[in-house]
């Protein structure tokens, strides 16, 4: 799933409203009123988008937001019913299909395996060094001074 800026939704609602300028009165009025003023209310006061009269709506060039929200007007406003079940369906397919990926990437079992293998396979070596007390370190001292 995607995350966007506040600042690219403002901009994609002022695509958005452009393009509505464009699209058949009769299909402008199946939009509610109250939907087209969120997007006015969310648009970007600075932003200039121009549409191209010249080019199809799939040449446009638009932000990736603005399809989604163009294909969301689609869907609810649009779309006829059986349009509605034949696109739900396939997005319930790829939201199946996505979350078998993440489940054979990510599979608890696998994890907590991963982590058993790792703590049996973790060993830590201590060496044992005996300390020498003050009596054995001079008697030490004295064999190094008779060895020379």
């Amino acid at each position: 799933m995607l995350n966007y800026t506040k600042e690219e939704y403002k901009k994609a609602c002022t695509e958005l409203l452009e393009i509505l300028k464009h699209v058949p009165i009769s299909s402008l009025n199946k939009i509610p009123k109250e939907t087209i003023g969120m997007y006015n209310l969310n648009k970007h006061q600075s932003y200039k988008y121009y549409y191209d009269e010249a080019l199809e709506l799939e040449e446009q060039k638009i932000s990736h937001l603005t399809q989604i929200l163009i294909a969301n007007l689609y869907i609810e406003y649009w779309a006829s019913e059986e349009e509605r079940k034949k696109i739900k369906e396939k997005d319930k397919q790829e939201i199946e299909k996505i979350e078998k990926q993440k489940r054979e990437l990510y599979s608890p079992n696998e994890i907590f395996e991963n982590k058993k293998r790792s703590k049996n396979q973790e060993t830590v070596e201590l060496t044992v060094t005996k300390k020498k007390n003050i009596l054995e370190k001079l008697i030490e001292k004295i064999r190094k001074f008779s060895l020379k």
